[in-house]
């Protein structure tokens, strides 16, 4: 069924297997349905355990009366970065960390990697593939996460080329998170206070440490397309089970979701939608068994060596601040990890072929009141205006204000039958944290 055509100023670059390259200044969208006895023996047994004591009661000094100094040498092996357009947050209130799961594949040296990933000569720049908004409220050891589809269809400003105009939002990561602070703030009016980016490896490394996270399967899983396994993900039993960190990762990252029932492989089409929802219930198991290894020296300074050697941070995010969060969220309850969606009209496809999804104002709005609300005694209502408005290049925007200033502004008008997808509610092949 075609629909009105939607104006293109720009083409999605650096594409991997997933993105099609979107070209052209027009595009007609489309919608897609688509021990023994013995003296020396005891002598030896004795000093085998006065040295294993000797060497727990070191874990327990260093991490125990010295673990700010061991904390102080990992943070500064943390790499930053500088990121214009983000806000200032006040000590103690609530504050917006904007997490990008980046798609770079500059790690890649190995024939594996280069399996398991793709190889960086043939998926060049970086892409957002994970959009994520952490609501934090200190106070109230509270923390909402706001996800973004990755093929939301946005206007990205600036005049970078292939990149500026209407684009996919993650292609506003190419060049790095201050156009993509910028997108988000510009055409969702989120403020922004920090930043954190955590690459591929990053991910596995620190699953690994904590000794995998326990993931519920009601059905056998894989990622397929094609006749061949995208991202390696294998679930062949069902269960609550440990998941090591080349499977969560291939988890969070899988777009091609299949689900086995009475022996025949079922599609699912949820795609991104289905790949937020992993995400979400990735960040419950972790959080959960880092409280279950809370005791364990050697697991978390495993899992803190591992973050540290694989985040991106900028630069306002101070070594005081991370080592406060950690003592207040030292115990947080997954539980309590509330995750929303942001809604979306689609999908469609333009004429160049590319995937996308339309922002939907009406419903993104009180979304959004919400999550900046979170944890305060702010109101979530207000009222609302909608006012088409056409830019000199001829784009035709849609711009609805509340009395709040939240605005949305989409690309296009969406058809008058289109229901948002707000993809809260789960489908019964997704895992679960046990």
């Amino acid at each position: 069924m075609a629909h009105e055509p939607i104006d293109e100023a720009a083409t999605a670059v650096g594409g991997g297997a997933d993105d099609e390259q979107i070209a052209g200044s027009r595009a007609t969208v489309v919608h897609r349905r688509g021990s023994r006895p013995g003296t020396s023996r005891r002598r030896r047994w004795t000093k085998r355990v006065l040295v294993a004591t000797g060497v727990v009661v070191l874990l327990i000094v260093v991490l125990g009366l010295g673990g700010f100094f061991y904390f102080d040498y990992e943070f500064h092996q943390i790499k930053t970065v500088k990121v214009s357009n983000l806000e200032h947050a006040k000590p103690g209130k609530p504050f917006t960390v904007l997490v990008a799961g980046s798609d770079s594949r500059a790690f890649v040296k190995t024939a594996g990697q280069c399996k398991s990933f793709g190889c960086g000569a043939d998926t060049g720049g970086q892409r957002s593939d994970v959009i994520i908004l952490v609501r934090v409220i200190p106070a109230a050891r509270k923390i909402e996460m706001l996800s973004i589809p990755r093929d939301t269809w946005v206007t990205i400003p600036g005049s970078v080329e292939y990149i500026s105009g209407q684009n996919r939002i993650n292609a506003a990561f190419n060049s790095g998170p201050a156009l993509l602070v910028q997108t988000i703030m510009q055409d969702f009016h989120i403020p922004i206070n920090y930043f954190v980016d955590v690459n591929f490896p990053g991910l596995q490394d620190m699953v690994n440490a904590i000794g995998g996270i326990h993931l519920d399967f009601k059905y056998p899983l894989r990622d397929w397309e094609n006749g061949q396994n995208m991202t390696g993900l294998s679930v062949p039993t069902t269960g609550c089970q440990v998941v090591g960190g080349a499977e969560a990762l291939a988890l969070v990252r899988s777009r091609n979701v299949e689900y086995e029932t009475h022996g025949v492989w079922d599609v699912d089409y949820g795609s991104d939608f289905t790949r937020i929802r992993n995400q979400q219930a990735f960040f419950r198991a972790v959080i959960h068994q880092l409280n279950a290894e809370i005791t364990n020296p050697i697991a978390l300074t495993g899992f803190i060596n591992a973050a540290v050697h694989n985040l991106t941070i900028d630069q306002t995010i101070t070594e005081g601040m991370m080592y406060s969060l950690a003592r207040e969220f030292h115990n947080f309850p997954p539980g309590s990890l509330k995750a929303v969606t942001l809604p979306t009209v689609g999908p469609f496809i333009t004429s160049a072929g590319a995937d996308v999804l339309l922002p939907a104002a009406a419903a993104d709005e009180p979304v959004i009141r919400s999550f900046l609300a979170f944890g305060t005694s702010a109101a979530t209502g207000s009222t609302t205006t909608t006012q088409p408005t056409t830019t000199a290049s001829g784009t035709s925007t849609t711009t609805t204000t509340p009395t709040n200033q939240v605005t949305v502004t989409t690309v296009g008008q969406a058809p008058p039958d289109e229901t948002p997808i707000y993809n809260n509610t789960p489908a019964p092949y997704d895992p679960t944290p046990c």
